[in-house]
């Protein structure tokens, strides 16, 4: 009886976390005397409107779009989706966060950028080189006398930071960007500005280092692969007329492609994750936030955010989260981007994703505490912790501990429980070998995708053990 009831137990665990939690969720938040059962952090932020109409709300707004490597076609879909973006161009600035892409000679991400910007066309092109010896010389241009002392000690000090050759430099590229200074700004006033990366240090020093250069009260950020709704913006601000609300969750969704049979699983994955956002939100919060659309206020940013995060946009959130601000998921504002191109493409994204999963979860190990932060801890445990790092190791007992008890107990729903463990994974092989073959049919994606984060939970797991997941973008085909 004792290992039945293991059994049992087992399997609700497993049962609670991909359905159970969502079920439970939705009539929580459909009758208000259950929710009661749930108290809010002790340490919440009040709930204060600045403006009575959260649509007379309208600050300053800085735009990060995190780019690496992407095709120059990208970029100009990129940047045409953020110019028609429905905001007022004087209270929105847009920095382009690239980061160091050692495969290619030149950066297509920069290239667009100056065929867009640039006031008047010019046959001669400005490279990366030009622009970053550019900004990291600027200062010296501005001082009055460069024979001091002082001065020409912070020159020795760059010049042995910076490596370069001069048969890299442009002739008269410094005279050609500075005659289109005022090429920063298109659509009448909004602002538009590039930061890049030298050296390859990963996505979150990058944006870290444009955060600091941020002026707008709201930041927003973005991957140069997804675009945003026209009213993404608006939708977005509006929640932060609440004093409460410290970061808003926008919609990833994932577009249907003909060349892509994974994008079917990614996608259905997205939707249920979607729903389980609406109502975390109406319930508290959202647990965390997808990087591809999400705001915050620049005041909760704290400085930086660990060069070593793998998943950042969780990390961002949650600490937030952690201060006693609101999460808000916004399913107005979206962000859509190409599925994974095939199955290796998804099993990268998977590992890297489980990897930071783990690494969340001891940094953020303070969201434990149900005693402090009630509500929360109950929305992170049953939302990510028993996904991420519980249920991957319980699956494999589980159907050991069946197995054993089919032939050690006569009981019908102990075999017929095997029998059902048995189809799932059936069902999950016959998806692997259908994506295989690039067929799709959808009973078998989601039994499949399962399987693949489960699969893939236990690579993130000793990756992170060993501290062998680099911080570095691994790009994947879309």
């Amino acid at each position: 009886m004792i290992y039945e009831a293991v059994l049992i137990a087992l399997i609700f665990i497993i049962f609670y976390s991909y359905a159970g939690y969502g079920i439970l969720l939705i009539l929580i938040v459909r009758l208000p005397l259950l929710a009661k059962l749930f108290p809010k952090p002790r340490n919440k932020v009040e709930s204060k409107n600045i403006f009575p109409d959260a649509s007379e709300y309208c600050p300053k707004v800085t735009l990060i779009i995190s780019a690496s490597g992407e095709s120059r076609e990208l970029i100009r879909q990129k940047i045409e989706n953020t110019v028609n973006l429905d905001y007022p161009k004087d209270k929105l600035e847009v920095f382009f966060a690239i980061a160091y892409d050692p495969s290619q000679e030149t950066d297509p991400t920069l290239d667009a950028y100056y065929d867009e910007f640039l006031a008047e066309p010019s046959q001669q092109k400005i490279s990366s080189t030009d622009e970053e010896v550019y900004i990291k010389f600027f200062n010296f241009d501005q001082e009055s006398d460069l024979r001091s002392g002082e001065v020409l000690s912070k020159l020795e000090e760059q010049l042995e930071k910076t490596r370069f050759d001069s048969a890299q430099l442009t002739p008269g590229a410094k005279e050609l960007i500075e005659s289109n200074l005022g090429a920063g700004q298109i659509d009448n006033e909004m602002q538009v500005y590039i930061t890049k990366d030298i050296r390859r240090k990963g996505k979150i020093a990058q944006v870290n280092r444009t955060v600091e250069k941020a002026g707008g009260e709201i930041i927003v950020f973005s991957d140069a692969n997804s675009f945003f709704n026209r009213e993404s913006i608006r939708n977005i601000v509006r929640h932060f007329n609440d004093m409460q609300v410290g970061c808003v969750a926008g919609e990833k969704r994932v577009k249907k492609s003909e060349s892509s049979t994974s994008g079917e699983g990614e996608g259905l994955y997205w939707k249920y994750e979607s729903l389980l956002k609406k109502f975390d939100s109406r319930l508290w919060t959202t647990v965390g936030a997808a990087g591809e659309i999400f705001a915050v206020r620049k005041e909760l940013w704290a400085g930086a955010i660990e060069q070593n995060a793998i998943i950042e946009d969780f990390v961002v959130s949650m600490r937030i989260a952690e201060k006693g601000y609101r999460v808000i998921y916004e399913p107005e504002a979206y962000a859509e981007e190409e599925p994974t191109h095939d199955l290796q493409s998804e099993l990268i994204r998977r590992k890297r994703i489980a990897a930071g999963g783990f690494q969340s979860i001891v940094w953020l190990k303070s969201l434990l505490n149900p005693f402090k932060y009630g509500v929360l801890t109950f929305q992170y445990i049953s939302h990510r912790v028993l996904r991420w790092a519980v249920v991957p190791f319980l699956l494999p007992i589980v159907f050991i501990l069946n197995l054993y008890l089919v032939f050690a107990n006569e009981a019908d729903w102990v075999t017929g429980l095997f029998a059902l463990q048995c189809l799932f994974y059936f069902l999950a092989l016959t998806g692997w070998r259908l994506e295989l073959k690039r067929k799709k049919i959808k009973i078998f994606y989601f039994p499949f995708l399962l399987v693949l984060m489960n699969y893939a939970a236990y690579h993130g797991f000793f990756r992170y053990l060993k501290g062998s997941q680099s911080v570095v973008w691994e790009r994947v085909k879309r």
